[in-house]
């Protein structure tokens, strides 16, 4: 029996489309409505046609033409759907394609990456705690609150914090620096983070070894990372505890993370912190 215009609409199917077609001509990124076409049938995203030094002339062709919205192609626009590239990870999204990367740029499934060697695993945030544990035997992650100070032990290997205030994990990576000691290392696992990206939090660290008198601390910018490759940052450490510091197995330090977009708590709940473990 054939099928009427309205119930073939409402029957989907799946087509094989190359996506450069849905590109604007000019910018080469993704037309999205409002699309403007040329008499001859070129089309250009409506912010590029803004930009162009004649507007009544086709920039393909060079035609003497104006400039009118084309209504059909903005429909298939909104009917051509792409599938997340995090679909593999979880992420059953399907978007419009010139929305594509939106959804993408938050998107709770993007992966982050183990840092084991020779792992291999990738996964949302939320489940590396439990391939840590289960993969690697990593302690279960403890939860800290930012802003207020908290002892971490002062031991080779990795680890992660949880974020009660807001669900994010650190990975913690002490290494050995040869005759300095310990390095230390603080990053926000961050499936998001790009090359430029600005740091969300910063860290301050201090020591205080009462067999030897030696005090430090230091203050950096917590770096974000996905850990692409399943390696860290190069230059990620941050801190270093010198080995006259840390002679004992339950040397550690005291370690304060908190918002840069909010006000700087003071420093004195870490010096209370430090003052009570002297004395």
């Amino acid at each position: 029996m054939e099928q009427s215009a309205g119930q073939r609409s409402s029957v989907a199917t799946n087509a094989t489309v190359d996506l450069e077609v849905l590109d604007c001509t000019v910018c080469c990124h993704p037309l999205k409505p409002p699309v403007l076409q040329c008499g001859v049938g070129h089309v250009i995203c409506s912010s590029c046609h803004g930009k162009l030094p004649d507007k009544n002339r086709c920039h393909v062709c060079a035609m003497d033409t104006a400039y009118n919205r084309c209504f059909a192609v903005e429909q298939i626009l909104r009917s051509i759907l792409v599938p997340c590239r995090n679909a593999g990870y979880g992420c059953d999204a399907k978007t419009a394609y010139h929305d594509s990367d939106s959804h993408e740029d938050g998107c709770p499934h993007a992966p982050c990456f183990c840092p084991e060697p020779g792992c291999g695993f990738a996964g949302a945030t939320s489940s590396l705690p439990a391939h840590f544990t289960g993969g690697h035997g990593w302690a279960p992650p403890p939860q800290v609150a930012r802003a207020r100070a908290f002892d971490l032990q002062v031991q080779e290997g990795k680890r992660v914090l949880r974020d009660v205030d807001g669900g994010h994990l650190f990975l913690v990576d002490v290494a050995p620096a040869g005759p300095a000691g310990l390095a230390g290392a603080v990053l926000l696992l961050d499936p998001h983070a790009g090359a430029k990206a600005k740091p969300k939090f910063e860290c301050h660290v201090a020591f205080h070894c009462r067999a030897t008198g030696w005090r430090s601390s230091s203050e950096f910018p917590v770096r974000s990372t996905a850990l692409d490759g399943g390696s860290l940052p190069a230059d990620c450490y941050a801190f270093v505890v010198p080995r006259v510091a840390h002679p004992p197995a339950t040397a550690s330090i005291i370690v304060s993370v908190y918002d840069v977009s909010k006000k700087r708590p003071r420093n004195g709940d870490i010096r209370q912190h430090l003052k009570s473990r002297v004395n």
